[in-house]
């Protein structure tokens, strides 16, 4: 896959600045260290320290030795990418979970309290402590008596005679105390740090074996389910999913019962790949508006700048009046003259003006048409399941719907199955991770009851009413031994066909009800007694897609 550093430290950029899981090294490590052991690359990097992060290492170390995993992801990026992302997601989570249900929290909270405690609240409380840690610790691991010993030699016991000697004896008291507090401190956090990690480690071993197991089955299925409906396209990560656990019931050997079954009925399969002809992509144009700006920039004279003497001009502002004009003040006679003009706005003055840089947008707008190719069409698959269903066409009807559901995955087309009889039952095609179930169950039914096509529709007329499936096809299968469409039904159907869709039936019975097909704007017959039936069926095909 040959990424390079920056490109994979992108993919998993979010975990490496924001995880809360170690620091942000060790999580960069972390997510190159997954990479290229996923992928059989060189990995070079120096491996963090630390007792918990080396037995995480070494625990990761036997997901790399399964071999389903280096089968599943060769040449797949997008799985390769969703595995490392569900790895970090379990490394995170545990280590929050590891972390939180600490059960020494309540002593670490209490060894963090005394770590901050001042060495003159010692001299009266330190009993407390070495109380504590004798109800916590056995002899041969912390000798309490020694400290007590040591603390009680360390308390003053009579008044000093001088104030000098006093300071001096406590100065003496306070550096042996620390020393005998901080030695205390380290054995207990030693003791404690011990205890912390042989608890995580513990813990991390359940998570593991867990998880290990989890992701050894997820891996295996999934190569089962490529085998059984390949071929993929490259996005085949997409059907992989650790978030919804394991399949349940999925029934695998079903699923290649009806890979072999479809691998003898050519017709069918032949029929399935003209059937994803339908609708292929098409080519639109997209208008993409472009935006020019226009920068001017000039010089403008600005007054309020006051930069340079522009001229004379009058006035009655006190602070740039010519000094002849204050010369009227020296006299009375004349300081009349002064106030006269003051009052005037008459006072000879300076102007002054500076220039300042404006700037000017002016936008020009232009449109460019562009090709864009829309994916390819989806549709929509009707299959009658009633009774009369039962033998070689509920047999036909299930290899053509496991058929199209190859298909649909192949192409990543959306494709929407609605199953009925009586009642109907919908199963989404283009999910298939989390469409398994409904699939099998599908595959192994009985068909029975009886047929009532008027539900089918109506699912199907609100299903084109959705973005996913505005411009969707619609086949139905089925001996069409029916009664009538309803005339409501007929006129929406026949307001869809004017949209564009096209609505086409294939039956599998010479007993049809030929105005029931007549609101379907192509019917075909199939019989796997005639040769020329998948041509036919082709020929009309190729015509539609022409047309």
């Amino acid at each position: 896959m040959n990424k390079s550093l920056s490109e994979i430290r992108n993919d998993f950029e979010q975990f490496i600045e924001f995880g809360s899981a170690f620091d942000k090294p060790t999580r960069e490590y972390l997510v190159f260290y997954l990479y290229y052991n996923i992928t059989g690359e060189e990995f070079n990097e120096d491996k963090p320290q630390g007792d918990y992060f080396n037995y995480l290492h070494s625990s990761l170390d036997r997901i790399f030795q399964n071999q389903n995993l280096k089968k599943a992801t060769k040449n797949n990026q997008v799985l390769t990418n969703e595995i490392i992302t569900d790895i970090l997601k379990w490394v995170k989570r545990t280590d929050k979970k590891v972390r939180e249900n600490n059960p020494y929290f309540h002593e670490l909270h209490s060894f963090e309290s005394w770590t901050h405690k001042p060495t003159f609240l010692w001299k009266d409380a330190w009993y407390n402590a070495v109380n504590q840690l004798k109800d916590i610790y056995e002899r041969a691991e912390l000798d309490i008596a020694f400290y007590i010993e040591k603390f009680k030699g360390l308390m003053p016991t009579a008044p000093s005679n001088s104030s000098e000697q006093k300071l001096a004896d406590q100065q003496a008291q306070k550096s042996e105390l620390d020393i005998i507090i901080d030695d205390l401190l380290a054995q207990w956090d030693a003791l404690l740090t011990a205890k912390i990690l042989k608890w995580q480690l513990k813990e991390l071993v359940k998570e593991f074996e867990s998880f290990n197991t989890l992701i050894d089955k997820k891996l295996s299925e999934y190569i089962k389910l490529m085998e059984i409906v390949n071929p993929f396209a490259e996005e085949a990560g997409n059907y992989w999913d650790m978030s919804r656990g394991l399949w349940a019931d999925t029934g695998f050997s079903v699923l290649e019962k009806y890979r072999e079954l479809l691998e003898e009925e050519k017709g069918i399969k032949e029929l399935a790949n003209l059937l994803g002809q339908m609708r292929e992509a098409e080519i639109e144009l997209e208008e993409e508006i472009y935006e020019d700006v226009i920068v001017k920039k000039e010089w403008i004279k600005d007054e309020t700048l006051k930069e340079e003497v522009g001229g004379i001009k009058s006035s009655n502002d006190l602070n740039t009046m010519l000094p002849s004009e204050a010369a009227y003040l020296a006299d009375d006679d004349t300081s009349l003259a002064f106030y006269q003009k003051f009052a005037d706005h008459s006072l000879l003055s300076f102007y002054y003006e500076g220039k300042k840089m404006i700037t000017s947008d002016r936008f020009n707008y232009y449109s460019v048409q562009k090709q864009k190719k829309k994916e390819k069409g989806p549709f929509i698959l009707c299959i009658d399941t009633s009774g009369s269903m039962y033998g070689t066409p509920s047999q036909i009807a299930k290899v053509l719907a496991f058929a199209i559901m190859k298909m649909a995955a192949k192409e990543q087309r959306k494709c929407y199955l609605i199953n009925f009889s009586i009642g109907i039952k919908t199963i989404n095609l283009t999910d298939i991770a989390n469409s398994i179930d409904k699939i099998v169950e599908f595959l192994r039914m009985s068909f029975d009851g009886g047929t009532d096509v008027g539900p089918a529709l109506s699912e199907t007329l609100d299903v084109l009413q959705t973005n996913d499936y505005k411009e969707a096809d619609v086949l139905m299968v089925s001996d069409f031994v029916m009664f009538k469409i309803r005339e409501d039904l007929v006129e929406k159907i026949k307001r869809e066909q004017y949209k564009g869709t096209q609505f086409h039936s294939l039956t599998l019975s010479d007993k049809a009800n030929l105005e029931v097909l007549e609101a379907f704007d192509n019917s075909w017959a199939y019989d796997p007694e005639r040769k020329d039936i998948i041509r036919l069926l082709a020929d009309d095909l190729q015509k539609m897609a022409m047309s």
